[in-house]
């Protein structure tokens, strides 16, 4: 697969300071290889036990529009909407969610919604779908070694404005997650993604000599 919408060059000091460990969850890492407000793009990689991990993050929307293309292994792209009435869906609490990553304090609870699942798909290497950004969606790891790769657009909803997170419980702990990246752990991941994908680009890495 060579058709990635890759950028021409990688600045590994800029990778490190917007990329982290553990994202939404444990073994969930996420690279971002360029960002501007107009086109950002994201490379998330998944190394635990599939089987351990159904979904890895709840039903929730974005602030943006957005690409995903698998770049290696399988995703299930699980589509939500809301219920107009009450014995169709599922009950969700339903979280406003500020995200720390941009300063904000997480989750807040906002009341109740109903939920039902309107569509799942299996996308395998070399597929893509994309989203809009009032979209309700969750994913399903459905391979081990599954590298994703996001093209985030223009954000619509602006940072002071929060997106959606509906859990059947309470809001998860944050504790532990978003931890940062060296330099040296970034260059693994890259290498890791031209072993899992076959796509080499070192070459066009480059790090700030101080």
């Amino acid at each position: 697969m060579n058709d990635l919408p890759l950028p021409a060059r990688l600045d590994i000091d800029q990778i490190v300071e917007h990329s982290f460990k553990d994202l939404h969850v444990k073994g969930f890492d996420y690279l971002c290889l360029q960002r501007s407000p107009e086109e950002t793009i994201k490379l998330y990689f998944f190394d635990g036990d599939v089987s351990a991990m159904p979904e890895v993050v709840a039903p929730h929307d974005h602030r943006y529009d957005f690409e995903t293309y698998v770049a290696a292994g399988a995703v299930e792209n699980v589509w939500f909407r809301r219920s107009l009435v009450d014995d169709v869906g599922e009950v969700f609490n339903w979280f406003e969610y500020n995200t720390p990553l941009n300063g904000g304090n997480g989750f807040t609870f906002a009341g109740e919604e109903i939920l039902y699942e309107a569509n799942r798909y299996r996308f395998t290497n070399g597929e893509s779908y994309y989203m809009q950004a009032d979209d309700l969606h969750t994913i399903r790891i459905a391979g081990n070694e599954t590298v994703l790769m996001l093209v985030q657009f223009e954000d619509i909803r602006p940072l002071d404005k929060p997106t959606s997170t509906f859990f059947k419980g309470n809001a998860p702990s944050l504790d532990g997650l978003y931890n940062k990246f060296t330099a040296d752990e970034v260059i693994a991941k890259l290498r890791q993604f031209e072993q899992r994908t076959g796509i080499t680009f070192r070459k066009t890495w480059i790090r700030d000599a101080a």
